[in-house]
């Protein structure tokens, strides 16, 4: 809840996403003809208190998507704007912003900031600024359209990134097994040694690294000639039934 907390000062701000999100959560209770409201700005970039509520009402992202793309992104003032706000404090009585700063000294700084917004805006009302159209309202089953559409795109999107990742990995793996085998019989030899300890241990861990080396011989030689060198290993630790054990269990050796 302290994630969401932030939401309550971002609607003080006339920030209307969180209420558009709370209408897209229950819009799964209407039918297909039900109008959205207005889109707000902003929903392509979402606040984190924002993000914990589209995971707390649990929103699909595909339909969060669809709305989105309607969405105008929020972006800071040009020159223009900037122009327009420094008319504005010029013609500001002198009152209305001691009253603001008063309410800044007490601490209230969300109804400062409010005081703020209203005035602005019956401003440029008054000096009959435009401001942007909004966006045409949709029909619910209009937006479950484009959500379907997302949906398929996503996937798609994840299945090519899953595929380039196994790639990176399968590289990774393979070049770690190519330096394996570049010193295989040191490591053979380090598998006879680690054998010779004769402990549980040292058993698990010599059944580890004969795994890595079956993987490098079927990499870079074949399979029959890991199992002949196995052979060749075992020869001489016939007797030790825990490691033969380990070894079948690790489908390394069916003797």
């Amino acid at each position: 809840m302290r994630r969401l907390a932030p939401l309550r000062a971002e609607l003080m701000r006339g920030d209307l996403r969180p209420l558009y999100l709370g209408w897209l959560a229950g819009s799964h209770d209407l039918s297909d003809d039900a109008l959205e409201p207005e889109v707000p700005p902003g929903l392509a970039t979402l606040s984190p208190p924002q993000e914990a509520l589209v995971e707390f009402l649990e929103i699909d992202p595909d339909l969060l998507a669809a709305a989105a793309a309607a969405s105008p992104d929020v972006s800071p003032g040009d020159a223009a704007q900037d122009d327009r706000i420094d008319a504005w404090l010029r013609e500001l009585p002198r009152e209305e912003m001691a009253a603001v700063l008063k309410l800044l000294a007490q601490g209230l700084v969300h109804q400062a900031e409010r005081q703020v917004r209203l005035r602005h805006a019956a401003w440029l009302k008054a000096q009959h600024v435009s401001t942007p159209p909004s966006t045409a309202r949709r029909i619910l089953g209009h937006l479950r359209e484009l959500a379907e559409a997302a949906s398929v795109a996503r996937l798609k999107r994840e299945a090519k990134a899953h595929t380039r990742q196994e790639a990176a990995l399968r590289r990774k793996r393979e070049a770690q097994l190519r330096l394996v085998m570049n010193d295989a019989d040191k490591r053979w030899a380090a598998i006879d040694v680690q054998v010779q300890r004769g402990t549980a241990s040292a058993y698990d861990e010599a059944t580890k690294a004969l795994a890595e080396l079956a993987d490098g011989y079927a990499l870079t030689s074949s399979r029959e000639a890991f199992e002949r060198a196995l052979q060749q290993l075992l020869a001489s630790h016939a007797k030790r039934g825990a490691l033969l054990r380990r070894l079948r269990d690790a489908g390394l050796c069916v003797a």
